[in-house]
């Protein structure tokens, strides 16, 4: 089955037309999701797609083809106007997405979410839309970088939008009988005024093994290593799990010898011969590391 698309954004030109449009008609809310990738196909957060209905049509716009231009600041004034409410579903993520990707959150938000903790009720969206959770994980797990985007995939994205305002209504209806209808609204603005950003260079301190328990010199040891396997992920556009496990990191780390000597062994290891990482590339990295984190 094709996918129900009215408008399929890939040019500044189709997003200005779209965002006219929905001017035009006075829209004052919009279903909003978005798919990407999270560091497990390339080094960099990927935003692909962000699926909106706004009750009468469905619209796809396609960020990685929108590319790094003016349309960019379209976007994100539209992912801001308050004039325009965005109906979701466990929104923190996307925020998450939104603000290290785009460099703005999304609001205002009534997430569906909340309404449902705020109900007592099991969080869960697959019932609603009529999904097996193990499918629905298995779309969101899917390489949506890829393009064409395949017409499943395009689907389910478009599918888990257009039920979200009928899911909200039924909840609000409730949430205003019980009195907690703006306690709603607070809970789902709490999460888009939440600063998300990430600094992976310095992430170290919340993600490296047993960083709070690590002596002054094996705290700067391990600044180095981590700032060098993000270097390194970012050379080969890789998750930076694929270049060195957290585990490696750690037992380079250990090694009382030369670190840079260990953070190549660990990296080389497994590797065929003509798959080897050179020697140069590791010195080029780790004293780019060791400018970055000062240390050790």
């Amino acid at each position: 089955m094709q996918p129900r698309i009215n408008r399929y954004i890939e040019h500044e030109k189709e997003l200005a037309a779209y965002l006219e449009d929905l001017r035009r008609r006075s829209v004052g809310a919009v279903a909003l999701d978005l798919e990407g990738d999270q560091g497990t196909i390339r080094y960099a957060y990927s935003i692909s797609i962000i699926q909106c209905f706004d009750g009468s049509e469905t619209a796809v716009i396609d960020v990685l083809s929108l590319g790094n231009n003016p349309a960019l600041r379209a976007l994100r004034a539209f992912l801001i106007d308050p004039a325009i409410v965005k109906i979701m579903f466990s929104c923190a993520n996307d925020v998450f997405m939104a603000q290290n990707v785009l460099g703005c959150t999304i609001a205002p938000v009534r997430d569906i979410a909340v309404g449902q903790k705020l109900l007592k009720m099991p969080v869960n969206l697959s019932e609603y839309l009529k999904i097996d959770k193990k499918v629905k994980d298995s779309f969101q797990r899917a390489n949506w970088l890829k393009r064409p985007i395949r017409p499943q995939l395009l689907n389910y994205a478009i599918n888990d939008v257009m039920e979200l305002f009928t899911i909200e209504r039924e909840i609000a209806a409730k949430l205003r009988e019980k009195g907690a209808y703006d306690e709603y609204v607070k809970g789902s603005a709490l999460l888009t005024e939440k600063n998300y950003i990430i600094d992976n260079m310095r992430h170290y301190q919340a993600k490296f093994p047993g960083y709070r328990n690590l002596g002054p010199d094996k705290r700067r040891k391990a600044a180095v290593a981590w700032v060098f396997r993000e270097l390194m992920g970012r050379h080969f556009d890789c998750p930076v799990g694929y270049i060195l496990s957290k585990r490696a990191l750690a037992e380079a780390v250990a090694d009382s010898s030369n670190m840079a000597v260990s953070l190549e062994r660990e990296l080389n290891r497994g590797r065929s011969t003509e798959k080897r990482v050179k020697k140069a590339l590791v010195e080029k990295y780790f004293n780019e590391a060791m400018r970055i984190s000062g240390g050790p």
